[in-house]
C-alpha cells in the first residue's frame, strides 16, 4: 500500500521566498535534474501567483501599516524597514507544505483525479491547520517529475496580544498554527485518516525518525538506497531464475518416477508367468521346487535383480523430491520478502528524493544570498560553486557516463573554479601514482 507524505518547513527571510517562488512557479532549478521543461505546462495551478514577494506584500499589508505606525514614535537609532524587522526576527516570514506519495499511487491516476487529490490536500490546510485561502501564496501540482507533489506556500499571519503594548498585534508565526512536533505528528495521522476518508487507501507517512542531515551525509544515504533496491532487483530475479530450474528439476523427476512405476508394474507382471508342469509340479528329488520354461526364468531372474535396485532408486527419488519441494517453499517465501524490500526502498528513494529537491533549494538561497548581501565576494563564491560542481561530475562519473553539470554552461567565474579543482585533483592524483611507484621500487 502507498503512503500519505505530508511535511511542513519554514521560510526564514524574504530572500528564502524569492528563491522558493524561481523553483515552484519559475520551474529554475540548477541542482534539480528531474524537472521536464516540456512537461511544466502540465503543472496544476490551485492557487495561482505572478509574484511570491508582491503576494507576501499584499497579505502583510496591515502588518506593514501597524509597524510604520510604530516606528514614527520609535527613537531614530532603532528605526528598521518592515523588511528588516521580518528578516531580523526568530520567525518565519513564511512556510510550505508539501504534499505527495510514491509512483505506484499515481500511476493510471488522469490530470483530473490528480487535482481532485491535491484540492482535497489544499482543503485540508485551509480546515485543519487554520490557515484561509487569504493567506496563501501559491499552491501547485509538479506534473513536470517522477512524482507528482503539491507545493503550498503560506503566510501563517495571527492576530496575538501583546503584553508590553497592552493590545494585540499582528505577527507571522507558524507556532500559532502548530505548536510543537507532536502538534505536527497528530496532523499528518489527521491528514492520513481525512485522506482515507475520501477513498484515497493510504498508509500513514514516511517514519519521522530520520532527521536533517548535511549534504554529504544526505547524498550518501540516497545512494545507499539506490544501491540496495538495485541489489534486491538483481536478488529478485536471481531467485526467479532458481524457481524456474527447480520447477524444472522437479518436472523431470516426476517423469523419471513415471518411469520407475512402469518398471515396477512389470515386474508385477511375474504373476501372469505360465508355470509348465513336466508330470509332477514339485519334484521328489529336489522338493518345493518349480519347473518353468527357460525364457521365463530368464526373465524372472532379470526382474528380480533389477527390482530392489528400481526400489532403493524410487526411496532415493522420494527424499529428493521432498527436499526440492522444501527448497522451493523456501526460496519462494525469499522471492516475497526480497519484493517487498524493494518496493520500500523504492518508497524511500522517492522520499530522499524529494528531500535533495528541498537541498537544492537551499543552495539556490544561498547563492542569492550572497549576490544580494554580499557582492564583493560573490565571484569568489561562484569559483567555490563552479570547484564543487567538479566534485559532483567527478563522483557521479564513476556510476553515471552523463555529467549533470556542464562547463559550458557555467558562468566565467564558475570555470575558473571548475578548471582550479582538475588541476588540484590531478596533483593529487601525480603524488600519489609517484608514491605508489615508490613503495614498488
Amino acid at each position: 500500500m502507498s503512503y500519505s507524505i505530508f511535511r511542513v518547513q519554514g521560510i526564514k527571510t524574504t530572500s528564502d521566498l524569492r528563491g522558493i517562488g524561481k523553483h515552484n512557479a519559475d520551474r529554475v532549478s540548477d541542482t534539480n535534474l528531474d524537472i521536464d521543461k516540456e512537461k511544466s505546462s502540465e503543472n496544476i495551478e490551485l492557487v495561482k501567483c505572478d509574484s511570491y514577494l508582491k503576494r507576501f506584500s499584499e497579505i502583510t499589508f496591515d502588518m506593514r501599516r501597524e509597524h510604520d505606525e510604530r516606528m514614527k514614535t520609535t527613537r531614530s537609532d532603532r528605526r528598521k524597514t518592515f523588511e528588516q524587522a521580518v528578516n531580523g526576527a526568530k520567525n518565519d516570514v513564511a512556510c510550505e507544505f508539501l504534499f505527495t506519495s510514491d509512483e505506484k499511487f499515481f500511476k493510471g491516476k488522469s490530470k483530473a483525479e490528480i487535482q481532485d487529490w491535491a484540492q482535497e490536500s489544499l482543503e485540508f490546510v485551509t480546515d485543519e491547520i487554520g490557515l484561509s485561502h487569504d493567506k496563501i501564496i501559491h499552491a501547485s501540482v509538479h506534473m513536470d517529475e517522477k512524482t507528482p507533489h503539491l507545493h503550498i506556500v503560506a503566510v501563517p499571519l495571527t492576530e496575538i496580544y501583546d503584553g508590553r503594548r497592552k493590545e494585540n498585534v499582528l505577527t507571522i508565526s507558524r507556532h500559532q498554527f502548530i505548536k510543537t512536533k507532536d502538534d505536527l505528528s497528530s496532523l499528518q495521522d489527521k491528514y492520513n485518516e481525512r485522506m482515507n476518508e475520501r477513498g484515497y487507501e493510504l498508509e500513514r507517512g514516511m517514519p519521522k525518525d530520520i532527521r536533517h542531515q548535511s549534504v554529504h551525509t544526505f547524498k550518501e544515504q540516497t545512494q545507499y538506497h539506490e544501491q540496495a533496491a538495485e541489489k534486491a532487483r538483481r536478488s529478485v530475479k536471481e531467485l526467479e531464475a532458481k524457481e524456474t530450474n527447480l520447477k524444472l528439476s522437479i518436472a523431470n523427476r516426476k517423469s523419471e518416477m513415471e518411469d520407475v512405476k512402469k518398471e515396477i508394474t512389470l515386474v508385477k507382471k511375474i504373476d501372469e508367468i505360465d508355470f509348465k508342469e513336466k508330470g509332477k509340479l514339485f519334484s521328489l528329488k529336489q522338493p518345493k521346487s518349480v519347473e518353468l520354461a527357460f525364457e521365463d526364468f530368464h526373465n524372472l531372474k532379470t526382474l528380480a535383480k533389477s527390482s530392489e535396485t528400481l526400489k532403493r532408486e524410487n526411496e532415493a527419488y522420494k527424499e529428493l523430491y521432498e527436499r526440492e519441494k522444501t527448497r522451493t517453499t523456501s526460496l519462494t517465501e525469499q522471492n516475497k520478502s526480497l519484493t517487498k524490500q524493494l518496493d520500500r526502498a523504492k518508497e524511500e528513494t522517492t522520499w530522499y528524493k524529494n528531500q535533495y529537491e528541498r537541498l537544492g533549494k537551499l543552495f539556490d538561497n544561498i547563492k542569492d544570498l550572497y549576490q544580494e548581501r554580499a557582492p564583493e565576494v560573490f565571484e569568489d563564491f561562484q569559483k567555490m560553486v563552479g570547484f564543487a560542481k567538479y566534485q559532483v561530475n567527478r563522483t557521479i562519473n564513476f556510476f553515471n557516463s552523463e555529467k549533470p553539470y556542464d562547463e559550458n554552461k557555467m558562468t566565467k567565474s564558475e570555470k575558473e573554479g571548475y578548471t582550479q579543482a582538475k588541476e588540484v585533483f590531478k596533483d593529487r592524483r601525480r603524488t600519489k601514482d609517484k608514491s605508489v611507484g615508490f613503495e614498488r621500487e
